[in-house]
């Protein structure tokens, strides 16, 4: 059976929105077929550090991040830069890869899948594609009985993995969802940032997390 290497690059590590669609994509691999994947957390260091090596011998790769700053988590990065040593190696394993973020729209991710469709053709290695999802902070808030369309979409795209060796392009634009707002919807978005409706649940996450009192901080001025 073929084996696939399932990597995590959220900060927020095992309970991250990147890991709830990641392992469902595992599911659907399995349901498949093929053998029960190797999860590694980016956030780790012993995982960082045997996710190099793995890579060297798993038969695919699927490497998952939420978009930071129209761009990857900083362990992703470094991630990838280690990897240069396998860069045109002739058994380089075939890789995935998945973007989400608290975006409703999927445009903003699409840089960053250019990107990586240039990063699978850079270490030699052939390239099943990028899972792009928006909204995905809305997870945190949503039991996983509302998601589970989106749930049943991406063990679709585990199975097509499996399968086929590349994810299901029908499926994929299924699970990226609104890819641009409407006009209206983009006045609407505006005007409800400009009243400040948005705020409420960023004001939670900083209280949440004990910045409340920091959030003016300004360390490098």
């Amino acid at each position: 059976m073929s084996s696939l290497l399932l990597l995590n690059g959220s900060p927020r590590g095992e309970r991250s929105n990147s890991m709830k669609m990641l392992s469902r994509v595992a599911e659907g691999w399995v349901q498949a077929g093929g053998a029960e994947p190797e999860v590694l957390h980016l956030t780790k260091k012993a995982d960082s550090l045997r996710a190099i090596e793995a890579f060297g011998t798993a038969d695919t790769v699927m490497l998952g991040m939420p978009l930071y700053t129209d761009s990857m988590p900083a362990l992703v990065k470094t991630y990838i830069e280690a990897l240069a040593p396998y860069v045109g190696r002739d058994d380089n394993p075939r890789i995935g890869f998945l973007v989400q973020s608290g975006f409703s729209e999927a445009l903003h991710s699409r840089p960053l899948e250019r990107y990586l469709t240039k990063l699978a053709a850079r270490l030699g290695c052939e390239y099943a594609g990028t899972i792009v999802r928006g909204g995905g902070e809305a997870l945190q808030a949503m039991p996983d009985e509302a998601s589970k369309r989106l749930w049943e979409r991406l063990r679709g795209l585990g199975e097509s993995l499996a399968r086929e060796g590349r994810f299901d392009v029908e499926l994929l634009t299924q699970v990226a969802g609104l890819e641009r707002l409407s006009p209206w919807g983009a006045r609407w978005m505006s005007l409800a940032s400009n009243l400040r409706l948005i705020d409420f649940y960023w004001n939670g996450q900083l209280k949440k997390n004990g910045a409340w009192d920091t959030r003016f901080a300004a360390p490098y001025v």
